[in-house]
């Protein structure tokens, strides 16, 4: 398992060195193969230019004078010479000879043998300045590279040294982190431990309230039995029934202590919070049909669990979106003096015969079947059993081709 230190100060130095070594190599071989060809053009035209020169000089001057040019270019260009007459006689030769020489004869005008030239470039200043010229660009690339792996390597120890500040610094509040990646995760860390700790309190507050809640109809029980043991009473069909009405209460208690998720956990909260947060994912979902949603959510705080308060938005604003029209306006509404919740839209509303069908049982009308296929028209029994669940009151105002307005009065 990888840490951050050997991420930044080993795998990191050691990919970066085999990069630039790649690199290096690459530009090494470019460079050689650019060099060659413009080395090789390059003694080409000093050839061309030499033995056009010999002739001239051989035709229009004398044999010593081009000895003597020999001689200067020899010197000058740093090159092994052998020169031989038009019948393979050595005129002038270098002090130093070379073994695999190339050899070019040198023509007059009419193409009449002058004579031949053996030359080495070998040992050339040209070919000198060539690998003087590559040895001193890898000298300067290797340093170049030595300086920056000592800056980068500098670098990522400040970088290292500052991810494990904000990282040692997970789980404070009102920290400022470098990195913002560090900081969400602290953001979702502090949010787990705040939830985890509500759900702590939540437990213990459940229990010490459903323990009080069983003990009631256990003390019923109790005494009811008690009393038969003691033949103070007897038991009797009335007994019998309270008994029974007993553990009814008992058996509605227990479902409550199984419940695991926090957004199933009745209690009283801000359900705007909620509300405004689901609003914004289905954001995207109502751009396809270019609806625009117009929002005033208002603090309201009421007993009710964050999963039905979802269950009832989701399913009033899907209705909506599904039955109006592009380019349309879906509005929903939170008051905190009416204490009630209102989604309206612009959409194809519905008839009497539909309205009151609809809130009996699950039925779509011919209209909205042609607008949208799918469905099954339970949404709105959906949102009707968690109203009752939670006490509420639910109002349909709709008119066709007009739109339909939901109400939910909450107590």
């Amino acid at each position: 398992m990888t840490n951050f230190n050997q991420l930044f100060k080993q795998k990191m130095t050691r990919f970066i060195t085999i990069f630039f070594a790649s690199l290096l190599l690459i530009a090494n071989l470019g460079l050689f193969v650019s060099s060659s060809i413009q080395y090789n053009r390059e003694i080409d035209r000093q050839t061309t230019s030499f033995i056009e020169m010999m002739e001239h000089l051989i035709t229009i001057e004398d044999i010593e004078t081009s000895i003597i040019y020999l001689e200067h270019y020899d010197h000058t260009h740093g090159v092994n010479l052998i020169y031989y007459d038009s019948f393979g006689n050595i005129l002038y030769q270098s002090d130093i000879i070379s073994k695999n020489p190339k050899i070019i004869d040198i023509l007059d005008s009419n193409d009449v043998l002058l004579g031949s030239i053996s030359i080495d470039y070998q040992s050339s200043v040209l070919g000198y300045e060539f690998a003087i010229g590559l040895i001193a660009f890898n000298l300067f690339s290797v340093v170049l590279f030595i300086c920056g792996l000592i800056i980068m390597n500098k670098y990522l120890n400040q970088q290292y040294l500052s991810v494990k500040e904000d990282m040692n610094q997970i789980g404070q509040e009102n920290i400022d982190f470098r990195f913002k990646d560090i900081e969400s995760i602290n953001i979702q860390y502090m949010k787990a431990l705040s939830t985890e700790k509500e759900v702590k309190d939540l437990q213990a507050h459940y229990v010490k309230v459903l323990a009080h809640d069983v003990k009631t109809p256990l003390t019923v029980m109790k005494a009811y039995l008690e009393g038969v043991a003691s033949k103070r009473i007897s038991f009797n069909e009335e007994m019998n029934k309270d008994l029974l009405n007993e553990i009814v209460n008992i058996e509605k208690i227990i479902p409550q202590l199984m419940i695991s998720n926090i957004e199933d956990i009745v209690k009283k909260q801000n359900i705007a919070i909620q509300i405004r947060s689901h609003i914004l994912k289905l954001t995207d979902t109502f751009k396809s049909k270019e609806i625009t949603i117009d929002s005033n959510i208002e603090d309201l705080e009421i007993e009710a669990s964050i999963a039905d308060i979802i269950r009832i938005v989701d399913h009033l604003m899907i209705n909506a979106f599904y039955y109006s029209e592009k380019r349309t306006v879906i509005k929903i509404e939170l008051s905190s003096k009416e204490k009630m919740l209102s989604v309206s839209d612009q959409g194809i509303g519905m008839s009497l015969d539909t309205l009151n069908r609809i809130t009996k049982e699950n039925y779509r009308s011919e209209e909205a079947k042609a607008l949208h296929k799918t469905g099954s028209g339970i949404g709105l029994q959906i949102v009707k059993s968690i109203v009752e669940k939670m006490n509420a009151s639910i109002t349909i105002d709709s008119e066709q081709g007009v739109g339909t307005r939901v109400k939910i009065y909450f107590k």
